[in-house]
């Protein structure tokens, strides 16, 4: 892929999705975001670009978010890569000091839960936007910590204090790379994502899985998201292992569209790359 001049990504400097955009293109022009739907819009007005937001986490589930501007019909773009990190989090601060807060994001907190009651019981939590925004109100915070990526102690000139934290329960963040241009679909692809509706009546969403069933594809994630200005009516944001350019894909969407649904794909790309925080 031909690096883009510009990629946007959340923010601010020290986010997970700074870190991994930092690692897919070290040395890159990056511009931080405030908000995934800052992202989006970023790229409507910087073509060229290319953008990094998150879609799921393995603790608390979808980004509905990227979903919603994805099945949005107003989109123009295009996933070009999914992007695995493998999220250790640290503890950090100033070593020697007595903690009365710990300061995070929230999902953090949440796979970090069991930990915390067994280190840190009485200590206040304190929800921050960000876990850069965390590292940022520990400096200027006496008898502060911060749970986070540890590249943030050096940022922030804190210690860290432990690393990681609950590291044997799996902490996966995925992310897509967008941009306006789609990848020529081939048989290296390995996921296809999907936005589909369908009639409204009884059964709809089965009589749309079962071709997928009968051609041994795999289906990897599945959301309804309500239609702006249509009560009771949704779109499905579906995601599939293989390709459009594989004959059973092919195969199994024809049969869904002779029976009704409207489909249309937002990438055909691969997910194999994986980085570790």
């Amino acid at each position: 892929m031909t690096p883009p001049p510009t990629i946007a990504c959340l923010g601010p400097e020290g986010s997970f999705s700074h870190l991994i955009t930092q690692m897919r293109f070290p040395g890159l022009a990056v511009s931080l975001r405030d908000n995934v739907g800052d992202v989006f819009d970023f790229l409507a007005t910087n073509p060229d670009s290319l953008g990094i937001v998150p879609i799921e986490n393995s603790s608390g589930g979808f980004i509905i978010d990227t979903v919603d501007r994805l099945v949005d019909t107003r989109s123009t773009l295009y996933i070009r890569e999914e992007l695995t990190l493998d999220v250790k989090l640290a503890l950090l601060g100033r070593a020697g000091e007595s903690i009365t807060s710990i300061h995070s994001h929230a999902m953090p907190f949440y796979h970090g839960d069991d930990w915390l009651k067994a280190h840190y019981p009485d200590v206040k939590r304190v929800v921050e936007p960000s876990t850069a925004k965390a590292a940022e109100k520990v400096v200027a915070t006496p008898g502060a910590a911060a749970i986070g990526p540890r590249q943030n102690a050096e940022r922030h000139g804190l210690q860290i204090l432990h690393f990681p934290i609950a590291g044997e329960v799996p902490n996966i963040t995925q992310f897509y790379l967008i941009g306006h241009l789609a990848n020529t679909p081939s048989l290296e692809h390995n996921r296809t994502a999907l936005i589909v509706e369908l009639p409204d009546r009884p059964g709809s969403l089965c009589r749309f899985l079962t071709p997928l069933s009968e051609n041994s594809i795999n289906m990897k994630r599945l959301e309804s998201r309500p239609i702006r200005g249509q009560p009771n009516k949704y779109r499905f944001y579906i995601e599939i292992e293989g390709s459009t350019a594989d004959p059973r894909v092919q195969k199994a969407l024809n049969q869904t569209r002779a029976d009704g649904a409207t489909i249309r794909s937002v990438g055909t790309y691969s997910a194999d790359l994986r980085f570790e925080s």
